[in-house]
């Protein structure tokens, strides 16, 4: 029993699990929801009560995703106590580049909206924004061990960023409603996080403090989710014991979280969605303003950051920032939490969304392992 477990976790740490794991789920869903579409339906969106909307969707997007932000959280925490110093004066670059991605393809969806006659990629304007962190990282291992060790951390630091920010801009542009309360609530537990971090080991943080974070985030209007990554900052990773915890909470993201989430998330009502007409227009769009905006807009980031005296590390050339400007384009997990506050996960224009995103990933990895290939084989030759 102890050796099967042992095969399991060496499975689970390897670096292409994540990608594993959430690539099989939304492949399950795609065919599920193509084979039998009122099944899948009933399964992920059905309510379980008459009185308040709760269905495994729910669920998934505000607990089990809570998991794959907490092992975010508590890696940045281990990268960032490892290296302080260096990771503050390194991380202008890499947050000016969340910022400029950002920008890039909300400004882009406006305009593409606005050229083709889309108003759902006008109103949609933040459903590309964010970068999927587990899947970026995990194809970023297909570009070969000559990828430079910087540029994890750079990729790291920037999808966290432009996931917590583009959850701000939801919560800050009338999609989702912020209180006062619940962001006073989330002050207090912070507080007594820190106060507890410097006096009880990493397993005693997290445990005391990702409840009551997840409740104050719930509160305070603001993806709830979200808070596994603030839990995973507070909790200090910095010896054997505080790694065993990042290693097991990545293990149950990636086993169940991550999959889970592509499962109920992926799903696409297929009689309603064309590529033609409306639908079309919103699958080809997303696709344009991923690949296109972050490529563009990461890359105005990283420029202004470096005329704001930013030092970037010598192997982050700039071939290898342009293909992870590209990998940048992956990302469903944010960008469908934001396009299920504008749609209902059972409509067309969601459909639509999940499939112009699942593009833009498909086509951002592909170009940005080949990019990512051929600039580290030129430096290394």
């Amino acid at each position: 029993m102890s050796h099967a477990l042992g095969r399991v976790r060496r499975v689970l740490d390897h670096q292409y699990a994540a990608a594993v794991t959430v690539g099989a789920g939304a492949v399950v869903a795609l065919i599920w929801s193509a084979v039998a579409t009122h099944s899948y339906q009933v399964v992920v969106t059905h309510d379980w009560s008459t009185r308040h909307p709760i269905n495994l969707h729910l669920i998934v997007l505000n607990g089990a995703m809570t998991l794959f932000f907490a092992a975010v959280g508590l890696e940045l925490s281990r990268e960032v106590r490892a290296n302080l110093r260096h990771h503050l004066r390194a991380s202008l670059s890499p947050l000016l580049g969340a910022v400029g991605g950002m920008a890039g393809t909300a400004l882009l969806s406006l305009a593409i909206g606005a050229l083709i006659g889309s108003p759902a990629l006008r109103r949609g304007w933040g459903v590309p924004m964010a970068t999927d962190i587990a899947f970026t990282l995990g194809v970023l291992a297909l570009a070969g061990n000559r990828v430079p060790a910087h540029l994890r951390l750079f990729l790291l630091t920037l999808a966290i960023a432009d996931d917590v920010l583009s959850v701000v801009v939801l919560s800050t542009t009338g999609v989702s409603r912020v209180r006062g309360a619940g962001f006073l609530a989330l002050a207090v537990v912070v507080i007594f996080g820190v106060w507890l971090s410097r006096r009880a080991s990493a397993a005693v943080t997290w445990g005391v403090i990702v409840i009551p974070l997840w409740l104050a985030f719930a509160g305070a209007g603001i993806e709830p989710a979200l808070s596994g990554v603030l839990a995973g900052l507070i909790t200090p990773v910095h010896s054997a014991p505080s790694r065993r915890l990042e290693a097991a909470v990545m293990r149950w993201s990636v086993a169940f979280a991550l999959p889970l989430f592509a499962l109920v998330a992926c799903g696409v009502a297929w009689s309603d969605v064309g590529l033609t007409g409306a639908t079309g227009k919103i699958i080809g769009g997303t696709i344009l303003v991923r690949v296109i905006g972050k490529m563009l807009g990461i890359g105005a980031g990283v420029a202004l950051a470096e005329v704001l005296g930013a030092r970037r590390h010598a192997s982050l050339t700039p071939g290898v920032l342009a293909g992870a400007a590209m990998l940048c384009a992956i990302g469903f997990t944010v960008p469908l939490l934001f396009a299920g506050a504008l749609y209902s996960p059972t409509s067309a224009t969601y459909g639509a969304f999940t499939l112009g995103l699942l593009g833009a990933s498909l086509v951002g990895g592909v170009a940005g392992v080949a990019i990512l290939r051929r600039a580290t084989h030129v430096a290394t030759s």
